[in-house]
């Protein structure tokens, strides 16, 4: 596998960072992190860090470097142009020291960017911005979703939930008169030096399994970890705080939810999440799914071995 990159994406909880790591031991590989709420520091329980982060702001797992994570603060933008420029400074370092590069992460926009690239995107425009959030505040998200429906159904239904996608998509079509689905580059694969494994397992055991880790993460701390980022002056539309967790947790600090809605919210929007990755990756083009229903991480790597 020398000089291959291998990707290995799926849906959150699926346990795809276990699998990387079992990996990267019997390859000599080094992970770069696909997440985009991972990116942030700060926020580790709701975005489910694993390993420790070190000195050098590199976070290790079991000794296996993992990079990408923890490197913006929790009110800068990172969108998947940043992930394709920085990716490919980590990849050609891994591949200078004569290690695999290990790209593992759920959220497809990167991955596709990594692969494919993009077509350059419109800067924000505040103007525009402040026009969406405006009928958002007057009219409610559902008016504007389904103004992004009209023009782009693949996005809003790719980002249904997710305000900060949906007002970004809007604002491109405005600002193009072209979608964001128009916009992805799919022509040309930039490197083909590479295997896409997709992991995918049984919904219905991927769903309790979500339940489970939502209730274990809010049991860990993750309420506090909210409020600690909010006490360093964090605001609460934060880019890091939109995400699923973190904006229910700020709905029940302000008592607009209570503990019980906190945790069905929480779980119920994360099901949602998980659901349109798995649509997602199943449709992306030169994958290979691997269905580790009633298999170990370990045996999971194995299969990559063999292909």
């Amino acid at each position: 596998m020398k000089n291959q990159k291998i990707i290995i994406s799926g849906p959150t909880g699926v346990g795809k960072t276990n699998i990387a790591v079992d990996l990267c031991q019997k390859i000599n590989g080094e992970i770069i992190s696909a997440d985009s709420r991972q990116v942030y520091k700060y926020l580790d329980i709701g975005t489910n860090k694993e390993g420790i982060l070190e000195k050098d702001n590199i976070r290790k797992i079991n000794g296996i470097p993992q990079y990408l994570t923890d490197i913006i603060a929790p009110d800068k933008k990172y969108n998947a142009k940043n992930f394709e420029q920085d990716a490919e400074k980590y990849e050609k370092n891994i591949l200078k020291e004569n290690k695999t590069p290990v790209i593992v992460g759920g959220t497809g926009l990167y991955i596709k960017s990594f692969l494919y690239g993009l077509d350059d995107l419109p800067d924000a425009d505040e103007a525009i911005r402040s026009s969406i959030q405006k009928d958002i505040d007057e009219k409610g998200l559902e008016y504007v979703y389904g103004m992004l429906a009209e023009a782009d159904i693949f996005s809003a239904q790719k980002n249904k939930g997710n305000t900060q996608r949906i007002i970004r998509a809007l604002e491109v079509y405005k600002l193009t008169g072209k979608t964001m689905t128009e916009l992805l580059n799919r022509k040309k694969i930039k490197n083909k030096k590479y295997k896409h494994f997709v992991i995918i397992k049984d919904r219905e055991e991927l769903y309790r399994d979500i339940n489970e880790r939502c209730i274990r993460m809010l049991k860990s701390g993750m309420i506090e970890e909210t409020e600690r980022v909010l006490n360093m002056g964090y605001a609460k539309n934060s880019y890091a705080l939109t995400g699923v967790g973190y904006k229910h947790i700020i709905k029940y600090l302000d008592n607009e939810i209570t503990k019980q809605e906190l945790t069905e919210h929480f779980s119920r929007d994360t099901r949602q999440y998980v659901k349109r990755q798995i649509t997602w990756f199943k449709n992306q083009q030169d994958t290979e799914l691997i269905d580790i229903t009633g298999k170990n991480y370990k045996s999971v790597t194995e299969i990559i071995l063999r292909h």
